[in-house]
């Protein structure tokens, strides 16, 4: 069977080049897997202009081609394959930055796609970036047609979203991995900063250990927890102080001697900035949320804390608020920051706003709220709506005070903006009543999401364990300590959790199998 063996280059950034991997980089384990697919001929890498690392790559024992572009989108990217894979019987298509692509798993996938005939071929269950995708050349010829208007750019899983328009036309097999790891998230392509160390890290443990890769990285700590992609960061300290469902205002009682409604203390913009400054040199892709505790839009430099954190086009935001002090000035201020950010490099939009409503009716929402909001959080989505399209997610936070709204709620967010958020209750491990509804958690406890992806930033800089702490279980302060040293600190209640050991709030908290972006 003969095949061609096409590398994607287009999204390939400088972690693809780096050479960590006992002197190669990724680009070129990459190749010389690609030599080794079997029945491959030739190989053909897809890049762009700028990209001049790739200018030196080549195979020994194939046919190579290099084909360069200005820009790809998803309608060139499958006009090319189909044109060079003419002549071919299987197209073998992956990603020149993922440098563990598996000869056995390929190999499989290839006798699979023989026996029966495949159109489309790819392996299941296993973490992306160790097996490739098997298409057949009159599939790519279709797939083109399916595609010729789609000026999107290529990212992962283009192929695949391609062909799924109309995807019971086509004769499609799959390899089942004998353990199912897509729950873990793992994306072995170093083409951001922490899925490159996730992959340096993995490297540096396969050559110490006889297990396969997959028992490695399941049972590893240090390749689950790279750095944080999540960051909530607290810029002011006053809110309402008044739902029922929110430990903050109590615990800010306790602490401080005075209610959270009657604070006024909101971050300096340099210090934002200092924190941003760090984030953005530590893990440079993550979410940064202004809505730790306290009301965000309390602040009154919000608009140029936005625009501090989209100066870094790999950074972007996230405002949670019930919006009852949000403002036109303060709406189109941001947007206009908006307006001028480039597109984000995490995938994000540049801001996304949550709008806490949590009922269906002003009379529930003062229930919950202890006041007279409602009106105010409806307007603030509506607000909002047109100035941040596919942005704003009105939320409703399921308790048993309100379930009985839960749909009627839902119906009418989902039929005037396309979307709402449905949260579960969170308790704060037992430190406030049990309100749950249902029991959400899997029948297997994993390893905290929170803990493995998340760092909490409180308005002083302390950054307790998570966010469930509050303002206990510091592991240091972001003006004062270094990031890295801070962020390690929580490493050894992850590796607890590895091994299924739940330690003081960890044993009776249940948000470790929620997930922020």
């Amino acid at each position: 069977m003969k095949t061609i063996v096409i590398l994607f280059a287009g999204t390939a950034g400088e972690y693809a080049f780096s050479p960590v991997f006992d002197g190669k980089s990724a680009s070129e384990r990459a190749l010389s897997w690609a030599e080794k697919v079997p029945g491959a001929d030739t190989v053909a890498v897809l890049s762009l202009q700028n990209q001049t690392p790739l200018n030196s790559l080549s195979v020994e024992k194939l046919s190579f081609k290099h084909i360069v572009q200005e820009k790809w989108t998803v309608s060139l990217l499958l006009k090319t394959i189909a044109e060079i894979s003419s002549g071919f019987d299987a197209i073998v298509y992956g990603f020149i930055d993922a440098p563990f692509y598996s000869t056995e798993i390929t190999a499989g996938l290839l006798e699979t796609f023989k026996k029966y005939g495949a159109e489309y071929c790819f392996a299941d269950g296993y973490p992306a970036g160790l097996a490739p995708e098997i298409i057949h050349h009159d599939t790519a010829n279709i797939l083109a047609g399916l595609a010729k208007d789609n000026d999107a750019a290529v990212s992962r899983t283009s192929i695949f979203d391609v062909l799924k328009i109309d995807i019971n036309a086509f004769e499609i097999e799959t390899e089942i991995a004998p353990k199912d790891l897509r729950s873990l998230r793992v994306s072995l392509y170093c083409g951001t900063k922490r899925d490159a160390l996730q992959c340096e890290r993995l490297y540096s443990l396969m050559q110490k250990s006889d297990k396969d890769i997959c028992s490695i990285i399941e049972s590893s700590a240090d390749v689950l927890r790279t750095l944080p992609a999540f960051y909530s960061v607290q810029i002011a300290s006053a809110c309402k102080g008044t739902c029922t469902f929110c430990p903050y205002p109590k615990a800010y009682k306790d602490r401080f001697s005075i209610s959270a409604e009657k604070s006024c203390e909101l971050m300096p913009v340099e210090k934002f900035k200092e924190i941003v400054d760090k984030i953005s040199d530590f893990s440079d892709d993550a979410v940064i949320s202004l809505s730790l505790w306290g009301e965000a839009l309390r602040h009154k430099d919000l608009a140029k804390i936005v625009e501090i954190v989209l100066e870094r086009p790999g950074l972007s935001v996230l405002i949670e608020t019930t919006g009852e002090d949000l403002t036109p000035e303060t709406a189109e201020q941001i947007a206009k920051v908006v307006a001028g950010a480039s597109p984000r490099k995490n995938g994000q939009k540049p801001v996304n706003w949550i709008v806490d409503i949590d009922s269906a009716d002003e009379s529930m929402y003062q229930t919950l709220h202890g006041n007279n909001g409602f009106a105010k959080a409806v307007q603030a989505v509506e607000m909002l709506l047109p100035l941040f399209p596919d942005a704003v997610y009105p939320q409703f936070l399921r308790m048993q005070e309100n379930e009985l709204h839960m749909e009627a709620f839902y119906r009418y967010w989902k039929e005037k903006c396309g979307k709402a958020i449905i949260q579960k209750y969170d308790s704060f491990a037992d430190r406030l009543v049990q309100r749950k509804v249902a029991d959400l958690a899997p029948v297997h406890r994993n390893p905290c999401w929170h803990i493995r992806r998340d760092m909490s930033i409180l308005i002083n800089g302390d950054v307790p364990l998570c966010r469930e702490h509050i303002f206990d279980n510091i592991c240091g302060n972001i003006f004062k300590d270094k990031i890295e040293d801070i962020w390690q600190k929580g490493f050894e209640t992850f590796k607890c959790h590895i091994n299924q050991e739940y330690k003081g709030l960890c044993k009776n908290c249940d948000e470790y199998y929620t997930f922020n972006f």
